[in-house]
């Protein structure tokens, strides 16, 4: 079934970039231009999760949320917020008042789209788990009390956790499980023995959400300080679970995943055969998606690399009965189909590589000499030339809306309407490399939160000018495509 993702943001260039994003990704996406239209939206159809923009004209985002949650329909549905501000008092404000995440304007599409898959995949496995447990309930009477108290506990323990941020998952955890319980069976391991371990394998890095996001995602070396972090979320993770008494393997498996056996191991520096079963499964298991699958630090490795690791760190990083184990099912999948795919990776360049390279250098040229930076661009676009002269024909199309809104603030001296439109002006200029524009609009809407009136007027001259250099710019290239941007 597909997801309905809702999202409010009266910024037309916002919307139309997180739906293109989310479309292509298979998503059903509903844009609406206000916290009202929202408001109205719930009242008379679902949604699955909403995405909603912090500054509005009407109502802004948090006050939409606080009407949201006294709302039968609403209250129930995931919001993750949307904001150009780099403040971390906004965020912090944003979790508080009950959102389950936060996103950056301009987006990073797969940033968006992790957060995205992260929220839908939490809520799933809260209701994954909670229809597991009725099941169980099913199974024996004699059993029914206790599985009402593991249905309690687990809902209880992941919704302390849903503030917290993720930005790992991603389908890793759900990859994990999977490759676990396959490890699992091949041992011997009873059918309800196998259904554990694949619960163990599912929360195994939930510790991680405690990580913050900036860490996880680098792709540089990590200094000392970061690694120590990183290697704090089994213990997280442990402390989050420990307290589910009917099943405190959970527990387990999220302490000792990243335990190597021969005892060099973090948190415990367990050894050998102390190290739990499940938990040198789990570590096999992580080992080989975490190379099976693209990571902010590396693409995904050879099948044939992926084995010989496994094969080198045999009894010592690994449990050699349950590496073998491993090595038999990587030696059995010959087409490679336990990995992430790349589909997203390849379609995000495709128009880059079936279009005509003279005319794509030729319109990045004439952008970059108008002071457009493209590389921002792209970067927003996913690469995608036919994406970024959407969005590019999107900012022209609404550029003399803009100025007009602009103008009468400021004639009218309302501080506040002028600071959310040079907010999404902002967020706007990023998306499409303006850089120059995106830093003055960033500059004048911080004093105009202060009400600094003499900067507001002082610069509202340079910041219009510099809106009409961009869009000349802008036509300029779009007209080698073909496009007025009109």
């Amino acid at each position: 079934m597909t997801n309905r993702i809702v999202i409010a943001d009266d910024d037309r260039s916002n919307l139309k970039m997180a739906e293109r994003i989310l479309t292509f990704n298979g998503y059903e996406v509903i844009c609406l231009g206000s916290g009202e239209e929202l408001l109205d939206y719930v009242e008379k159809d679902h949604a699955d999760l909403i995405l909603l923009d912090v500054h509005m004209e009407g109502i802004d985002g948090f006050e939409t949320m606080k009407r949201l949650k006294r709302s039968k329909t609403g209250r129930n549905i995931p919001v993750i917020f949307l904001t150009a501000d780099d403040d971390s008092d906004t965020e912090t404000k944003a979790l508080l008042a009950g959102a389950m995440d936060f996103v950056g304007k301009p987006f990073v599409a797969s940033v968006l789209l992790m957060r995205v898959r992260h929220t839908l995949e939490l809520i799933r496995l809260q209701s994954d788990l909670k229809a597991e447990v009725s099941e169980r309930t099913k199974e024996a009477l004699a059993e029914h009390e206790k599985n009402e108290r593991l249905s309690l506990q687990v809902v209880q323990t992941l919704a302390g956790t849903i503030d917290a941020k993720d930005t790992y998952t991603n389908g890793h955890s759900a990859r994990v499980a999977k490759y676990a319980k396959e490890i699992a069976r091949r041992y011997g391991f009873t059918e309800k023995d196998q259904e554990e371990i694949y619960m163990l394998g599912l929360l195994h890095d939930v510790g991680k959400i405690g990580v913050e996001d900036t860490i996880i995602n680098k792709k540089s070396k990590l200094t000392d300080v970061e690694y120590d972090k990183i290697k704090e979320h089994p213990v997280v993770g442990y402390k989050i679970l420990k307290n589910i008494t009917e099943m405190p393997k959970l527990a387990i498996g999220a302490r000792w995943h990243h335990e190597r056996y021969d005892g060099n191991g973090y948190p415990d520096g367990l050894k050998g055969e102390d190290i739990p079963t499940e938990a040198r499964i789990i570590a096999v298991a992580d080992a080989y998606d975490a190379m099976s699958s693209k990571r902010s630090y590396h693409s995904i490795y050879a099948q044939e690399f992926i084995r010989n690791e496994l094969m080198s760190c045999k009894g010592t990083q690994f449990d050699p009965v349950f590496a073998d184990i491993m090595l038999e099912i990587i030696d059995e999948d010959k087409d490679y189909l336990l990995r992430e795919l790349e589909a997203q990776t390849a379609a995000g360049t495709a128009s880059l590589e079936t279009g005509d390279d003279d005319m794509v250098f030729t319109f990045l040229s004439t952008l970059e000499a108008g002071g457009i930076n493209t590389a921002i661009g792209m970067k927003y676009c996913v690469n995608d030339v036919d994406f970024y002269i959407e969005m590019l024909s999107e900012f022209t199309s609404g550029s003399g809306e803009r100025k007009l809104t602009l103008d009468n603030a400021l004639k009218e001296r309302n501080w506040e309407k002028y600071r959310i439109h040079v907010h999404s002006l902002k967020s706007s200029a990023r998306t499409i490399g303006a850089a120059a524009l995106s830093e003055l609009a960033k500059s004048i809407e911080k004093e105009a939160a202060n009400a600094n009136e003499t900067y507001v007027i002082n610069n509202h001259a340079s910041l219009i000018a510099m809106l009409k250099s961009v869009h000349s710019s802008v036509l300029m290239a779009l007209a080698i495509t073909g496009h007025s941007g009109l």
